[in-house]
């Protein structure tokens, strides 16, 4: 199936048989008119799809092509202290923070839910016994220990994961996600969620030909990066195996965040594309201050400067 295919197929399985117009379809997908009306036709021919008229549905054929291309596995990174959150993180991890009642990795937990994503291992490190709250509420989580999380970059949780990335979701645990529909059933190839800047002085990257390139620290007429990203099972298949090399053979490969071999140490491998996301769909806390604009009740919080 080829990519334009894919887009209308997943497309029409998420929104379900309706009227469709040419024009929405065009807009929404960012793919041209010619190029779907082709898709609709070859999909219609090989039975993957109804039509009468503008009204589309899919089969059970159809459904049967996108299986493969189904998410049924995440892992995320949760091993960090969150410092510039203090005092509340002296009691418990950043991603286990409450804002306005909801836990800030149960926002990510519950859109992977949502799309039918069961098999999720969270990497735990500081006061990992907080992550045991999880299973009242996800019983079906799986939680690995990084005992060294602060004596490494985040590439030893990934190394503590390595038999659980394997065509997967591959998410920071810290963001707190406003819209749940960035974590979507099906993807075609290995991306990183990224929001459109002119300029940033934070992570980012640029594209060439359709793919990552430039990932560093400030750019201009760029993408932020975000801490959410997909792997296709060839791609998870090197990452196992780059991780392991750079972790145990390069000097201070234990000192690399996990994007920077992917992205930048070994990026002649990849081909890896940006999914474009608005900034409003995440939030990121970056500090108490920031957490209390969201929450006032953490305003009065003991401890705090």
């Amino acid at each position: 199936m080829n990519r334009y295919q894919f887009e209308v197929l997943a497309y029409l399985e998420k929104h379900g048989e309706n009227e469709y117009q040419m024009r929405t379809l065009s807009d929404t997908l960012k793919i041209s008119g010619t190029a779907i009306a082709d898709a609709l036709d070859d999909m219609e021919a090989k039975g993957k799809i109804t039509r009468n008229g503008s009204r589309l549905a899919i089969t059970e054929a159809g459904l049967e092509a996108l299986e493969p291309y189904r998410v049924k596995r995440a892992v995320i990174m949760a091993a960090g202290f969150g410092s510039r959150m203090v005092p509340v993180t002296l009691e418990r991890p950043k991603p286990m923070v409450s804002v306005n009642g909801v836990r800030i990795i149960d926002t990510l937990l519950d859109a992977m839910v949502a799309v039918g994503i069961k098999d999720i291992t969270i990497v735990r490190g500081y006061k990992k016994e907080k992550f045991d709250e999880i299973l009242e509420k996800y019983p079906f989580v799986r939680l690995i220990d990084n005992d060294i999380y602060d004596k490494t970059n985040n590439i030893s949780s990934a190394i503590a994961a390595i038999d659980y990335i394997d065509q997967c979701y591959l998410c920071e645990s810290d963001l707190y996600v406003t819209n749940p529909d960035i974590i979507t059933k099906y993807q075609y190839c290995s991306n990183i969620l990224g929001s459109y800047s002119l300029e940033t002085d934070d992570w980012s990257f640029k594209l060439d030909n359709g793919h990552i390139t430039d990932y560093q620290k400030g750019n201009t007429y760029c993408f932020n990066y975000y801490g959410i990203s997909y792997w296709t099972k060839e791609d998870s298949a090197k990452l196992r195996e780059d991780f392991v090399q750079v972790y145990n053979e390069e000097p201070e490969g234990n000192d690399y965040f996990w994007e920077f071999i992917p992205l930048v140490l070994r990026k002649e491998k990849y081909a890896v594309e940006v999914r474009p996301c608005e900034k409003s769909d995440i939030m990121e806390i970056d500090n108490f201050y920031e957490l209390v604009q969201l929450d006032p009740s953490y305003k009065d919080y003991p401890g705090q400067k």
